[in-house]
């Protein structure tokens, strides 16, 4: 077989072997195919029978299973819901790729968010209306009586009696309403007798006897604690003198432990085993067997004899405040011979060289032992004692409040100590331990408000206690009445402004002392019930007395002032100053108030001050007559007589109102000196006799109007007397200059209708009288009215001329007025 043949064969075989779909062609040697078998056969041998059998049923469908698991592993429930990490600002692909993913999460949790509150919209909708529809039913099925199942009952009228002067309702409850009736009375002692009583006293014993509260009866008690020894005068500067209050805190702290010890004791009688003489230091024995009765709580505890240990022993008789009870248990265990001395030095109050050598070694021996004594009871002694290790808080010993803050209180030390031994804990870093560093989360002092308050309190800090409570509706009464009674007795630091915030800090002050406000809290606290309960609110507004305004007057006249100015009602003023025709001095409630710097008539001025500054000049009048400044109502009257003289009387206008309070002042005048200046005097008199004249002309009465021109010789007859005349103006004040334009236009109309009147006379009198006897009688009628007319000419051209003559500016349609009627006249 040559070449050809072998290549046709090889050529035929190929088409033979085709087949209808086109299959990859496989070109691998014998060694490759051996070992694609061997690698098939581990995988199935590795799989299993039911791996296996997945490969072969999903293999019949034209699934790869392979390439199916590996897809499935890629995905990651994880990143699918979750945000995508942020790409670099250069992978734009990423980052667009990550912005629509991103986009796609956002719409996928919007809208389960709008479904579930579909949902839960349609699911309370369907509640309400499945109520709806069962009330409904229920009311149908209630039957209502028929209509003669109703009893015969006969009508009655009832009269009702209302007073004649209703008053409106208290806006005080009962708690302000107690207050303020201790308010009045410590005022009334004060106005009556010039005793001035304690007002803190008689608060704390109202809140314990008639608040019904015990928190606040407490509060009111450890404020009254604090404040026993404190200033008398108000030349002592509050915030001085709080360093002295250190003793008194720690006092009360240790009569309430005593108190609580006796309480334990009582309910442990059996293991108390009390006996001897009653003091404390067999009060203290007692209560260690109570507490110490497991040998379990024994443990660390040194110097322990018949279940008593000692240290524990000295500790309780110190918390109790007896250093005689600790310096007794001290001999008798006769151990630490230094401390029993330096106890003894303490009780005596004698501090000098010794003292100061004995502390020394003590502090020395504290640094290298005591700090780590098992003995928590022995510590808390040495700590107190030498008042020394600030840091160390004695958590094993520390069960309440009142325990952390008395150890606090004991180991202060002074201000200018601080410098020595930077260890030490002053007064101003214990207060601000308090208010600042552990505040008001710590304490919980929204729901423990009473307990924060009296860690404020003990700490000195009234300001910011007082402060704490005003914040709430229901401590704000209590708030207020104790910021009053320590100012009462000289113990509140207020700003040197009123118009400084309720709580402020004076750089001057230490650290962290705050400044109260009181003019501040009490006005906001009367002004909401001084319309309701205006006497209540004037004796706290006479609480502020001292205090001075901008002006500086009283304040408690400005409150009440302002009272006044704001309502302005007759009513009030009645109240207040009493009716006008009460005459006494004691009339209206605020001549109870009564005092060497102020009384009625002193407000009645100030009140009608502001009045007139507000131009509510009629209410200012009344004021100002009952104060007895009759020369400022004059100036009243007359700044609105120039207004309204002029105009004709009609009822209830300001005209018309203004005579009863001339004849009143008229009246005043005839019985009591007024100081007034001179052309005030004559001002007020020449718009009173202006009055009078308006009057006549307004009532058409001519003569008596140009009668009463002529007696004041306001106008002139002649051109002779306009000199005097506008020399009469000159010393008037601008009052009546503001009326002159009407004065001249009047004057000139009567001099015109009298012009008229004898014109009018002299022609009738021609055409009646015709006869020749007549006729010398009616030429010697006519000479004398010619000389009347030519005499009213003459009285017309003064006018005129007085207009151009007199330095004010006249209006245009004045002058132009008057000519006119000066023409028609010639």
């Amino acid at each position: 077989m040559d070449l050809g043949d072998l290549l046709r064969q090889a050529q035929r075989l190929t088409n033979d072997t085709k087949m209808d779909e086109e299959m990859p062609r496989v070109d691998r040697t014998i060694s490759q195919v051996l070992q694609a078998t061997q690698e098939l056969h581990s995988r199935v041998t590795l799989t299993g029978t039911h791996d296996l059998q997945a490969h072969m049923l999903l293999g019949s469908k034209g699934v790869d299973l392979p390439k199916l698991t590996q897809k499935l592993e890629s995905l990651s429930s994880r990143k699918t819901f979750e945000p995508l990490d942020p790409v670099s600002d250069t992978d734009v692909r990423a980052f667009l790729r990550n912005e629509r993913e991103n986009a796609i999460l956002s719409v996928i949790d919007e809208t389960n968010r709008s479904i579930f509150e579909s949902v839960e919209r349609q699911k309370w909708r369907r509640i309400y209306a499945e109520w709806g529809e069962e009330k409904e039913s229920l009311l149908n099925a209630l039957v209502g009586p028929k209509q003669d199942e109703f009893p015969d009952v006969q009508r009655q009228s009832v009269s009702t009696t209302l007073p004649e002067n209703p008053t409106p309702r208290s806006l005080l409850n009962r708690t302000e309403q107690l207050y303020a009736e201790e308010v009045a009375a410590y005022n009334q002692s004060q106005i009556q007798r010039g005793h001035r009583s304690n007002l803190l006293e008689a608060c704390a014993r109202l809140a314990e006897e008639r608040l019904d509260n015990p928190l606040v009866a407490e509060m009111w008690s450890v404020l009254q604690f604090m404040t026993d020894n404190g200033p008398a005068t108000r030349t002592v500067d509050p915030i001085k003198s709080r360093q002295s209050l250190t003793q008194q805190a720690r006092t009360y702290l240790e009569r309430r432990y005593k108190q609580y010890m006796k309480t334990v004791i009582n309910e442990n009688r059996v293991l108390a085993k009390r006996g001897g003489i009653p003091s404390v230091y067999h009060m203290v024995n007692s209560f260690v067997g109570i507490n110490f009765v497991q040998p379990a709580t024994l443990v660390g505890l040194q110097d322990v004899n018949n279940g008593r240990p000692l240290w524990a022993l000295v500790y309780y008789s110190l918390r109790c405040g007896d250093l005689s009870a600790a310096s007794k248990y001290l001999q008798e265990a006769g151990v630490c011979s230094d401390l029993f001395r330096l106890l003894a030095m303490m009780k005596d109050g004698t501090k000098g060289e010794q003292y100061a050598r004995l502390e020394g070694v003590l502090k020395l021996e504290y640094n290298s032992k005591m700090r780590s004594c098992s003995d928590p009871y022995k510590k808390a002694v040495y700590a107190y004692v030498l008042a020394c290790d600030p840091q160390n808080s004695h958590p094993e010993l520390m069960r309440s409040i009142d325990d952390f803050l008395w150890m606090q209180l004991s180991i202060l030390r002074e201000d200018n100590e601080r410098e020595y031994n930077i260890e030490q804990l002053t007064y101003s870093g214990l207060q601000s331990l308090i208010l600042e560093k552990y505040g008001e989360n710590y304490f919980n002092a929204r729901e423990k408000a009473p307990l924060y308050f009296s860690v404020l309190i003990l700490t000195g800090q009234f300001e910011s206690a007082i402060e704490f409570l005003a914040r709430t509706e229901a401590t704000r009464p209590h708030a207020v009445h104790m910021a009053i009674a320590l100012n009462e007795i000289h113990m509140l630091n207020t700003p040197s402004s009123m118009h400084q915030p309720l709580i402020s800090v004076n750089p001057e002050d230490p650290t962290p002392m705050k400044r109260l406000n009181l003019v501040r809290m009490l006005v906001t606290y009367a002004k909401c019930f001084e319309l309701t309960n205006t006497r209540e609110a004037l004796h706290y507004y006479f609480l502020l007395r001292h205090f001075k305004d901008d002006n500086g007057s009283s304040l408690m006249l400005s409150c009440v002032s302002d009272l006044l100015v704001e309502t302005c009602d007759q009513q009030m003023i009645e109240l207040i100053f009493g009716s006008e025709t009460d005459k006494s001095a004691q009339s209206g409630i605020f001549a109870q108030f009564h005092t060497m710097d102020f009384d009625k008539y002193m407000l009645a001025g100030m009140v009608g001050d502001k009045l007139a500054h507000r131009s509510n000049f009629e209410t200012a009048i009344k004021l100002y007559f009952i104060g007895g400044q009759l020369d400022k109502v004059m100036r009243l009257v007359c700044s609105l007589l120039s207004q309204v003289v002029h105009q004709s009387p009609k009822e209830s206008s300001v005209r018309n109102r203004l005579v009863p309070i001339i004849d009143r002042l008229d009246e005043l005048r005839s019985v009591m000196r007024v100081d007034v200046e001179p052309h005030v005097l004559a001002t007020y008199t020449m718009l009173t006799q202006l009055l009078i004249f308006f009057d006549h002309y307004h009532n058409k009465d001519s003569q008596l109007a140009t009668d009463v021109l002529a007696n004041y010789r306001i106008t002139p007859n002649n051109c002779s007397e306009v000199d005097e005349c506008v020399a009469n103006l000159k010393r008037l004040g601008p009052e009546v200059a503001k009326v002159l334009p009407d004065i001249m236009l009047a004057a000139m109309d009567l001099v015109y209708q009298e012009y008229l009147q004898l014109k009018g006379v002299s022609a009738t009198s021609r055409s009646s009288f015709g006869s020749r006897d007549s006729t010398q009688t009616d030429d010697w009628k006519d000479v004398n009215k010619e000389g009347s007319l030519r005499h009213l000419r003459t009285k017309a051209k003064a006018l005129t001329n007085m207009a151009a003559t007199v330095p004010y500016r006249m209006p245009t349609a004045t002058n132009k007025r008057l000519v006119q009627l000066e023409i028609l006249m010639h």
